[in-house]
């Protein structure tokens, strides 16, 4: 008998202990599931280099474009400068015309599809009261193109750490501009206007700061891969 009583008294311990059997996990329906799993961009971005630009540094944009704005990076190839944008009396282009130019080279693509151009000649735009103002780039305020030019970013400088940091926050502030981000005044904010000197580039911290990102994802959220491309079986 206490044996039995023994055996029973560890058997109930045991179902105690264990509690009842855990429910089967409820299915996800397969579009839901596909949609948690499915890569999250916020745009894409073609690359293309407008006569020549160092392969190196085009690496570089590429890597920060994505790591600081989650957008897939696609590259096309080099496309000669164009002579309608050539402005003979300073011998440099102007930035307002290689961004039409820029344009129509994604104009069939996905709609919302942006373009950055890279070019080592010098450009230039028109600002306040000069009529030809140069920059190192230029992006169109929630459009398409944008254009960056290294010909300021590295003219008097050997560094290449240094040409490749500036180089890298003039693409990730023009392309900013294209996802509709303005001039900010957080210090340090990649967004931060250059007022026509190299200083707050080099001191930026190559990101957006907190008021830049939380209009980020306000004006280009995190989307589906296949959303973002126009992919009509994502609708």
């Amino acid at each position: 008998m206490s044996s039995l009583l023994v055996t029973l008294c560890a058997a109930a311990l045991v179902a105690r202990a264990s509690g009842p059997a855990p429910e089967p996990a409820a299915e996800i329906p397969g579009d839901v599931a596909a949609s948690v799993q499915a890569p999250q961009i916020r745009a894409v971005v073609v690359l293309v280099v407008l006569g020549e630009f160092p392969a190196e540094l085009v690496d570089d944009i590429e890597a920060a474009l994505r790591s600081t704005y989650q957008v897939e990076v696609q590259r096309r190839s080099p496309i000669a400068l164009p002579k309608s944008a050539w402005y003979a009396p300073r011998k440099r282009y102007k930035a307002d015309a290689l961004l039409e130019h820029l344009g129509e080279q994604v104009a069939a693509a996905p709609r919302g599809t942006r373009i950055l151009g890279l070019t080592s000649v010098d450009i230039s735009t028109s600002k306040g009261k000069f009529a030809d103002w140069g920059v190192f780039g230029l992006g169109e305020l929630g459009g398409t193109a944008a254009v960056v030019s290294g010909h300021r970013l590295w003219r008097k400088t050997k560094d290449k750490r240094l040409i490749a940091w500036r180089v890298t926050n003039t693409a990730v502030h023009e392309v900013g501009h294209v996802l509709g981000l303005d001039h900010c005044e957080e210090p340090r904010c990649v967004m931060l206007d250059a007022e026509g000197k190299i200083d707050n580039t080099d001191a930026s911290t190559g990101s957006p700061g907190p008021g830049c990102t939380a209009l980020l994802d306000a004006r280009a959220p995190l989307r589906p891969r296949a959303v973002v491309l126009g992919d009509p079986k994502a609708r």
